[in-house]
């Protein structure tokens, strides 16, 4: 008996880990991170200073904002955290549209993130559904938008 209950017990289990004849349905959370083809370009919207730094100004991009996500984290590496936010970005393909991505460190969460009161500085990537331009961008407070980068997304139709 009870070598009929291991048995049962050990086909139970495998059976439950074998794959589903049913495609898995995409789950909530971050989009994914898709690599950009090489016939894309990424162009920087920032505008160009020696001195100051710049974050997207809310009065002009926040109807375009399609995600955002706020980490608290160290960035070790900045370069690769913007590239995967960038492939983050296309990974939402056409439906809503992302074709730009914005990212720092320091940067303030706004209260209700996750339901939080906001107001700390944390890295963000923030994705929208048209191209930046220089004029959508606003000098940043001292201390905040460290290591800012942007990126348009061109891809030929």
């Amino acid at each position: 008996m009870l070598t009929s209950t291991i048995l049962l017990s050990a086909v139970a289990a495998i059976a439950a880990a074998m794959p589903a004849s049913q495609p898995i349905e995409a789950r909530a959370g971050g989009p994914v991170a898709k690599p950009i083809p090489s016939s894309c370009t990424v162009s920087s919207p920032l505008p160009t200073s020696s001195s100051a730094t710049y974050l997207p100004d809310t009065s002009k991009t926040s109807n375009a904002l399609v995600y955002y996500a706020y980490y608290d984290l160290p960035a070790d590496n900045p370069e690769q955290l913007y590239q995967q936010c960038l492939e983050q970005c296309y990974g939402l393909g056409v439906n809503p549209p992302c074709v730009a991505a914005y990212w720092a460190q320091q940067m303030v969460v706004p209260a209700g993130y996750y339901g939080g009161a906001g107001g700390n500085l944390d890295m963000a990537c923030l994705m929208y559904n048209r191209t930046l331009t220089a004029a959508d961008f606003v000098q940043a407070p001292s201390g905040q938008a460290v290591t800012p980068m942007a990126g348009d997304i061109h891809c030929p139709a």
